[in-house]
């Protein structure tokens, strides 16, 4: 057996060349996300990463990977240049990926030792699941490696546990949501027929009209006027429709249509992968919101999903907000994690970050400091549960 070795990828061409191993470790790994596997990765370096700012540290030995951490340079306040998972408000294709073997110690002492050559002063680290089991080994590894951190929770993602048939999952919804969501369809049904329509099976490629009718609904809600929608957006739509035809590919990808009247008025985009379905879009036409079209499209493609046996949750991607929360049966918490490399430059500004918090006024904290998640102490430990 050979010894372990780190590996420095730098371009979406060397993820591609590695996609076999990458995505066999994605398979062993807890992460479930199709979003993750290195196609993926390597679709979203192409379209919103610099070719100097890609750096994937990953640990293997006898050309099996044992962990990955893709990283890519971004800004924090305009100033300040950091390292990151592959993240944006568009999509999220980055992970740390870990084999739960008896070699992780080991391994992650490694990949932290690997952090000391990026090219960045921090690792800035803005939406993780940093109480996963494997976000707090990499803390511990840190601070084996000498490194200075920082945690912030920031919100919750909110999830649902499947369960068919009656006593099920939607038993634990209030019964003020349940009342509310018969009231909603009584209504719309008065009006025509209502029909959930699921797009689950490729025969050959994705059509593309068919992606563009669902981003045509978040079109004519309100991130058409403000210019945030996907078909707004130059160069948004052929990113999704890239991902979209991979997890076709894969046999991952979910596109959901509520039709009322045989028309289309809510959309959801979303995959299901590793027996975790993800709802990632969603939009419904402002003609009948009224009506709560998403929250019936949602009502709908839950029981459809419960229906499924290899289907066992439902994760929201993304904070858990009131809308949501009457429909999640559980959910995980999301921080930010800073990490300053074992290097001189990187501790005196993490240092600097922490004593700019300590030492600032209520007057300092307006200018936005607040945000930059600075609310714990530096510390080398992972923090405990509040």
């Amino acid at each position: 057996m050979g010894r372990l070795e780190l590996v420095q990828l730098r371009s979406p061409q060397q993820v591609r060349a590695a996609a076999a191993a990458w995505d066999r470790l994605w398979q062993r790994s807890p992460v479930c996300s199709a979003l993750f596997r290195a196609e993926m990765t390597a679709q979203w370096l192409e379209q919103f990463a610099a070719a100097e700012q890609i750096q994937v540290l990953a640990v293997a030995r006898d050309g099996e990977f044992l962990a990955m951490l893709p990283l890519a340079g971004r800004r924090v306040r305009r100033f300040l240049r950091v390292g990151d998972l592959p993240i944006n408000c568009w999509s999220p294709s980055g992970e740390l990926l870990l084999d739960d073997g008896p070699e992780q110690a080991e391994t992650l002492d490694l990949l932290i030792d690997g952090l000391r050559g990026v090219p960045w002063p921090l690792v800035w680290f803005d939406t993780i699941p940093y109480r996963e089991p494997r976000w707090q080994a990499f803390l511990a590894a840190a601070a084996r490696g000498g490194c200075m951190t920082q945690v912030c929770p920031r919100y919750r993602i909110g999830q649902v546990e499947l369960q068919a048939g009656p006593g099920g999952h939607e038993a634990r919804w209030s019964k003020n949501h349940r009342r509310n969501l018969r009231k909603d369809e009584r209504r719309l049904q008065s009006l025509g027929p209502l029909r959930l329509v699921v797009h689950r099976q490729w025969n050959g490629d994705l059509p593309v009209e068919l992606l563009h009718r669902g981003f045509e609904i978040e079109d004519h809600s309100w991130k058409g006027p403000a210019g945030t929608s996907v078909l707004r957006t130059p160069g948004m739509f052929e990113f999704f429709l890239r991902q979209a035809r991979q997890l076709a590919a894969w046999g991952s990808l979910r596109l959901a249509f509520l039709e009322h009247g045989g028309r289309p008025i809510a959309f959801e985009y979303g995959w299901l992968a590793k027996g975790v379905y993800y709802s990632y879009k969603v939009g419904y036409d402002p003609e009948f919101a009224t009506y709560g079209p998403g929250h019936l499209l949602r009502l709908y493609l839950l029981r459809e999903l419960a229906a499924e046996p290899d289907v066992r949750l439902v994760d929201f991607h993304g904070p858990l907000t009131e809308a949501l929360a009457c429909w999640a049966t559980g959910s995980y918490a999301i921080g930010r994690m800073i990490v300053a490399p074992r290097r001189i430059g990187s501790r005196l500004l993490i240092s600097g970050l922490t004593a700019a918090r300590r030492l600032t006024s209520k007057r300092v904290r307006g200018l936005g400091f607040g945000d930059w998640g600075l609310e714990y102490e530096t510390t080398p430990f992972p923090i405990p549960d509040p």
